[in-house]
């Protein structure tokens, strides 16, 4: 471990949730009345998320980042029985509820704000890096609350950088921007959230290219997540080569939490040794897959995500031709 460090990750999520997904017979039309089948509630958030999958698959995980203190109790039970050391600060109020409504024709989801009413004072952003430091690897991820420096990335990367600890990004908007500035070892982007960087959101194999190359240039490993289409993976060490690995057909019931999986997953396999491997690739679509198939920020069974990595087969693709943005 990097400098004896107590923990192999350490998370930091701004912006947790309780996730409640609610089933309902059909998609509404305007007046309607909805009625809920059924309701499931899990405590979450991005790095939580990552958090409780490092778990499962065995590595030690602090996490951090802030929590309201009146509905803290969920999310501090899921730390215990999952092992995560809890170093949140918490804070005055409720952490948000997100909603996410599926039905035979589909899903859609209703993110509220993180804290619209956070006082900055109450968190003392040294104790999150103090925090953050205590693992080999730190995970920064998701939304920032509206009264939080979108900055707040880009300076905890360098910082963390200077003492020799790996910073894995998954954000969006400025905070991506800004946090790209700092250079991260890993980026995981989805196509809406490339948009934030590169001006577009791609969609062929020539942007899809030119996308990873130019995120590349601002992050040591690119994830680029096209959700049901798959992950496109780029090591701007070996600069000639990127991978795209199709999404295995699943049943998709609720896509909360499944980029979280299928970056734990990455990561897990990724670190130490920082090898991107034909088969970490597969397993980390497999497990963003698998994880499309339960209710909520539910973990998806292990084995399910390895008998998916199974059928994932990888494209390699040769980073050439056109070096300019693509038309638009």
């Amino acid at each position: 471990m990097i400098g004896g460090r107590h923990f192999e990750f350490s998370t930091l999520t701004m912006s947790p949730a309780l996730d409640s997904t609610i089933f309902i017979d059909s998609f509404p039309a305007p007046g309607d009345v909805l009625k809920g089948k059924r309701e499931r509630r899990s405590p979450g958030g991005k790095g939580l998320n990552c958090a409780r999958w490092f778990s499962v698959r065995g590595h030690s995980c602090a996490a951090t980042g802030i929590l309201g203190a009146s509905n803290a109790g969920l999310f501090e039970e899921l730390m215990r029985s999952c092992g995560i050391e809890d170093m949140f600060v918490r804070v005055s109020g409720e952490s948000r509820t997100n909603v996410m409504f599926t039905s035979p024709q589909g899903m859609f989801k209703i993110n509220r704000p993180a804290f619209p009413d956070l006082d900055v004072s109450e968190f003392d952003e040294e104790n999150l890096l103090r925090c953050c430091a205590k693992a080999d690897v730190c995970v920064l991820t998701g939304s920032l609350p509206p009264a939080v420096d979108p900055g707040l990335y880009r300076r905890l990367t360098a910082r963390l950088h200077a003492i020799g600890v790996r910073v894995v990004l998954d954000a969006a908007g400025e905070a991506l921007v800004q946090g790209l500035e700092a250079a991260p070892d890993i980026v995981k982007p989805n196509v809406s959230e490339c948009a934030d960087v590169l001006g577009f959101k791609p969609g062929t194999e020539e942007e899809f290219l030119f996308a990873l190359r130019e995120l590349g240039k601002k992050a040591g490993l690119v994830i680029l997540s096209s959700g049901e289409g798959g992950c496109w993976f780029y090591d701007a060490r070996h600069p000639d080569e990127a991978v795209h690995a199709p999404s295995p057909n699943v049943s998709v019931l609720d896509t909360t939490a499944a980029g979280d999986t299928l970056l734990a997953e990455f990561c897990g396999l990724y670190f130490p040794d920082c090898v991107l491997s034909e088969e970490s690739i597969k397993r980390t679509v497999a497990a963003g897959a698998a994880a499309t198939e339960v209710p909520g920020a539910v973990s998806p069974d292990p084995e399910r995500v390895d008998t998916l990595s199974r059928s994932v087969r990888p494209e390699y693709f040769r980073m050439c031709g056109r070096n300019s943005q693509p038309e638009q």
